[in-house]
């Protein structure tokens, strides 16, 4: 197996729909590539969706019936056979077309980063959670360019050799909200394999955070009980305020949901 797409989700079924779909049909080779679901103690409506896209080819699910927080994202990485695997963020609506190949080329050409993930279509109503264009360094080699600096886990890629190598360190790691698997990742393969992090500049993917795409999409009441049950009182505010104005101000706190250059950060499925 090439790739595994690894993907925790929790009572966002309209994004969980639209990602998979999206996902399926932009990988070149299904037959080399798994996506994985690990359903993190859902309702009955996310778990209907990912119903009808269990029978697809290479598409698997895993089912909590304890919701267990971004500690979960420890059973993906264990469950997943790719050699490469990508962590997808469930509010990822589009993908790039041969996804695969994308990352394929990409890591290969970049041997000395650990994490990359895809840059992001921004616009008024989301950032796609990236940080600012003064956070990044272009590194070009070739006709390729990536970004150094954070990078989100919107959709990233890393080795599972890595992960294999530093399994044991990795699993003491807590997870959260606050200090989620991209910034923990990034962390660790830069401070013990020495890998560096980035974005691939050229390549973009639709990241819908922000209240905006949550209320188009019916999760807007979702996401503020996910950031109360947190404490996150900045974004339970701007996403109250959002809801109760019909409108948010463009600003960084609705914008998106984290700058991954905070390690980890809100945005995240579980």
């Amino acid at each position: 197996m090439d790739f595994s797409f690894v993907m925790l989700t929790w009572n966002r079924p309209r994004f969980l729909d639209a990602s998979l779909t999206s996902l399926s049909s932009n990988i070149a080779h299904r037959d080399r590539c798994e996506i994985l679901v690990l359903d993190n103690g859902s309702d009955q409506p996310t778990r209907d969706v990912l119903s009808r896209h269990a029978g697809q080819q290479n598409v698997r699910v895993i089912t909590l019936e304890e919701n267990e927080g971004l500690q979960a994202y420890h059973r993906l990485f264990a469950a997943a056979k790719g050699k490469y695997i990508v962590v997808v963020d469930d509010d990822v609506l589009e993908f790039p077309p041969d996804l695969d190949l994308v990352f394929d080329q990409y890591m290969t050409a970049f041997p000395d980063y650990g994490f990359l993930c895809l840059n992001v279509v921004q616009n008024e109503h989301t950032d796609g959670a990236k940080p600012p264009a003064d956070a990044y360094s272009p590194d070009v080699r070739g006709d390729l360019t990536v970004e150094r600096g954070p990078a989100g886990g919107w959709c990233a890629c890393f080795r599972r050799r890595h992960h294999t190598l530093l399994k044991p360190l990795i699993r003491r790691r807590a997870l959260s909200m606050a200090s989620g698997e991209d910034g923990m990742l990034s962390t660790v393969f830069a401070k013990y394999l020495r890998k560096k992090h980035g974005v691939i500049r050229d390549h973009l993917c639709f990241h819908a955070s922000g209240p905006y795409y949550a209320a188009q999409h019916g999760h807007l009441d979702r996401e503020i009980e996910k950031y109360e049950a947190v404490g996150l009182t900045d974004f339970v505010t701007a996403y109250e305020t959002y809801r109760d104005t019909g409108q948010g101000q463009r600003s960084d706190d609705n914008r998106g949901d984290h700058h991954p250059s905070e390690p980890g950060g809100p945005d995240h499925g579980a």
